[in-house]
């Protein structure tokens, strides 16, 4: 497309089928595609848990929901491509890079295709990007810069998400009855690796009610729910009653935007890598990311203004893929069994928390 091309009033496409976090971190590419030309018509096609999260969002015309693993698998998703053909976009802009998407993509009928240029069968797009070294937000701006409008300056450091009156609501009565704001913590991941121990959530909880005198929430899933409880169970074994009665487990009580609202209303959260951080960090409340198989350089790690990072640097078989994995591939899980709760603490030190 030539530099100052008009796009205000096309109709845009956005791919973004990945997991719920970088769904998340994908708000800012997309508040930029709108704010660079008002007039578009702005859609995303995401996975069904997605569309709780950006239907809310003003800068969004349109969620299309894509049912991978049921639905829409297989010879399922050509029904996907049919809507797609009928809605008639102008743009498609795709930072995934699965097969899946490239084949839909192919078959959309739209006449301008952007993707990566390592994407899988990156043939199918008609301008093909170079994927930057750099944070994910950044990323994904320059996405938008390399291929629709050259001169955009817009960069944020923040994801970008709007909570509804039902999640406010349903946020404010699972804090009906605490006198101060609580101190999250989001303990699981889909892999494995990327769990911190449960005794070290279990004491740094401990750590925690003391130093600040308010209660610690356990979020999650309802998936979550039997590692939140073990967790529970064993700060029961080495805190005082007292102290492990101010631990309470939220998981399954939210869904996603019912999720953001509640962090909104939190003092912190201390997090695995994992979905929450970017709920917290578009909360703009302090956040803890501790990052074990893991690291900051892949580009997802929280870079908002007061969240930090704890992880053993240095170690020789860090990082050990993007995602992490279901078992160590070293077998001594070193990246999170050598953290400790007091160095979380200590990191915890280093950021601006709320005392109220």
């Amino acid at each position: 497309m030539e530099k100052n091309s008009n796009h205000g009033s096309k109709r845009i496409l956005v791919i973004q089928t990945a997991f719920i976090g970088d769904v998340v971190l994908t708000t800012p590419m997309l508040y930029a595609i709108k704010k660079s030309f008002p007039g578009c018509y702005l859609a995303v096609l995401v996975k069904p848990e997605a569309k709780q999260v950006l239907e809310p969002l003003s800068f969004v015309d349109e969620v299309i929901v894509i049912d991978k693993r049921k639905k829409n698998r297989w010879f399922g998703m050509f029904s996907i491509i049919r809507l797609i053909q009928k809605k008639k976009f102008d743009i498609l802009l795709s930072p995934h890079r699965s097969t899946r998407t490239a084949i839909i993509s192919f078959f959309s009928q739209i006449p301008f295709r952007v993707g990566y240029l390592d994407s899988s069968l990156s043939f199918v797009y008609h301008k093909k990007l170079e994927r930057k070294k750099e944070h994910e937000i950044h990323r994904l701006i320059h996405f938008v810069k390399d291929s629709i409008n050259p001169d955009l300056q817009y960069i944020t450091n923040y994801p970008l998400l709007e909570e509804t009156e039902e999640s406010k609501k349903e946020a404010l009565a699972l804090l009906n009855n605490f006198n101060k704001k609580p101190i999250a913590f989001a303990c699981s991941s889909v892999w494995e690796t990327k769990r911190w121990t449960p005794w070290g959530f279990a004491e740094l909880a401990g750590k925690l009610i003391q130093k600040y005198n308010c209660p610690v929430i356990l979020i999650g899933s309802r998936e979550d729910y039997e590692l939140s409880e073990h967790i529970y169970n064993i700060a029961k074994h080495i805190l005082p009653e007292k102290i492990y009665k101010e631990i309470y487990n939220f998981c399954g009580k939210t869904n996603l935007i019912t999720l953001y609202s509640l962090l909104k209303r939190c003092r912190l959260l201390v997090s695995n890598d994992s979905a929450p951080i970017h709920f917290a960090c578009a909360a703009q409340i302090p956040t803890i990311t501790i990052l074990g198989p893991t690291t900051k350089d892949l580009g997802y790690a929280p870079i908002a203004e007061n969240t930090g990072i704890v992880e053993i640097q240095d170690l020789y078989c860090r990082p050990c893929g993007t995602h992490g994995g279901r078992r160590c591939p070293e077998k001594h899980f070193r990246c999170m069994k050598d953290i400790t709760p007091d160095m979380v603490l200590e990191k915890i030190e280093e950021l601006k928390i709320s005392t109220t």
